[in-house]
């Protein structure tokens, strides 16, 4: 079982770095560098739970990244000494950390989670999925993933939302159930259509993928 040493806020902060983006993009690191099903212990993570929303965890026999339905995509879990398996957000976790529970970011990037969920099951992406052989820059073949190339996501959605005059904060969503989805199953459709009519998907490792991250695109909207 992971030793009971929890990290103070001020430690963790510390430990991960003073400002969110360095901090989001160290955990990113960490977590994608994980195998699937694979368990592993992690004081910071532990101490980083005790932000957790909700439910702070306390008793962790040990973490986990799985592929969790409906749409398996990786997932950080924890399982408790009873062998209970609970999927937890390190993101909400790591922006109580920080102090970041402005609600209009926290909708923007429930909008920008529903955008993604929406595009998970198109035709392109599993066909992307079900070519998952090895990873295109170093030939490994484990802890693949499929990424997005020559344009990122966030330029696709962008473009997609300049060309209907939409605003993130101003979509509205469906949260009756998780992950939350698109209200208008209309825009949902057209989001899904225009993203495989303009996305390059290739396969990366874990290590690859966190590497390239977004080719330094910020998103404009």
């Amino acid at each position: 079982m992971i030793s009971i040493i929890a990290m103070s806020k001020q430690n963790l902060i510390k430990e991960l770095g003073s400002c969110y983006t360095h901090a989001r993009k160290f955990m990113s690191a960490f977590i994608k560098s994980k195998k699937f099903d694979i368990p592993f212990e992690s004081d910071l993570l532990k101490s980083l739970m005790l932000f957790h929303p909700g439910k702070k965890y306390k008793d962790i026999a040990y973490f986990s990244v799985k592929r969790v339905s409906p749409y398996y995509t990786p997932c950080l879990t924890l399982t408790t000494p009873s062998k209970t398996v609970v999927v937890v957000s390190w993101i909400k976790s790591l922006r109580k950390v920080y102090d970041l529970n402005d609600p209009v970011q926290n909708k923007r990037l429930r909008v920008l989670s529903a955008f993604r969920s929406a595009i998970l099951n198109s035709p392109k992406m599993l066909e992307a999925r079900e070519n998952l052989v090895k990873c295109e820059e170093c030939k490994c073949k484990s802890n693949l993933h499929v990424d997005h190339d020559v344009k990122p996501f966030s330029q696709i959605l962008d473009e997609f939302l300049g060309m209907k005059k939409l605003k993130l904060n101003n979509i509205t969503l469906n949260y009756q159930h998780r992950p939350y989805n698109l209200t208008s199953v209309r825009l949902a459709r057209e989001w899904v259509k225009y993203h495989d009519e303009h996305a390059t998907l290739i396969s990366l490792c874990a290590t690859c993928n966190s590497s390239k991250g977004s080719g330094g695109y910020r998103y404009r909207n």
